[in-house]
């Protein structure tokens, strides 16, 4: 199963933030963009610090967060924009990604309903609707396979009346052939052994 791994990603630096922010958010970028992701992380959280409601250094550093696999953080950090954000495009990228870190997770329920919530902002975003086919498909195929194998079992029932064979049995019938070889041996030597009387001339 194949998801687009692309995490969305905000370079923008405009005015509207304020300058000592976007000083910051522009190191994170530099950095992350070289795959520094422990200096982007400082320098997404140090733009944070300087103006708490900066969507943008707070959408990086999740993505930031993410590449190191720090999903849970990193879906706080999602969850935080879905809440106080304005722009419908920033909350569809932001439950995409955390879609992708859910199927991180191997968590395909929580992934399928972030991917809705994205489509519901963005209808538009084919990777997103492709993204949350793979992994309704992906649910539905795990979810067969524990029926699949009581299917099996009901076709074959041959197979669970004949246990498999253990050491413990295995061991058991080493030992009864065993004691027959040597019942046997016995009873050769016995009769090897047995003086034969002499025949009468």
């Amino acid at each position: 199963m194949k998801y687009f791994f692309t995490i969305l990603f905000f370079l923008i630096a405009t005015i509207l933030f304020a300058q000592p922010a976007n000083n910051y958010i522009q190191k994170g970028n530099d950095a992350y963009r070289k795959g520094d992701f422990d200096a982007a992380v400082e320098n997404y959280k140090n733009a944070l610090r300087k103006e708490l409601e900066n969507n943008t250094a707070r959408f990086n550093l999740a993505n930031a967060l993410q590449k190191q696999n720090e999903t849970k953080e990193a879906q706080k950090n999602y969850d935080a924009i879905i809440e106080h954000s304005d722009l419908n495009s920033l909350k569809a990228e932001s439950n995409y990604n955390k879609a992708l870190a859910f199927i991180k997770e191997k968590d395909l329920i929580q992934a399928i309903t972030s991917f809705k919530e994205s489509l519901k902002e963005n209808p538009d975003d084919d990777d997103a609707r492709e993204n949350l086919q793979k992994a309704i498909n992906e649910l539905k195929k795990q979810q067969s396979k524990p029926q699949n194998q009581k299917q099996q079992q009901k076709q074959n029932p041959d197979q669970q009346k004949q246990p498999p064979l253990d050491k413990q049995m295995m061991q058991q019938k080493f030992n009864e052939l065993r004691n027959q070889e040597k019942q046997l041996q016995q009873k050769l030597q016995s009769k090897n052994n047995t003086v034969q009387p002499e025949k009468d001339w």
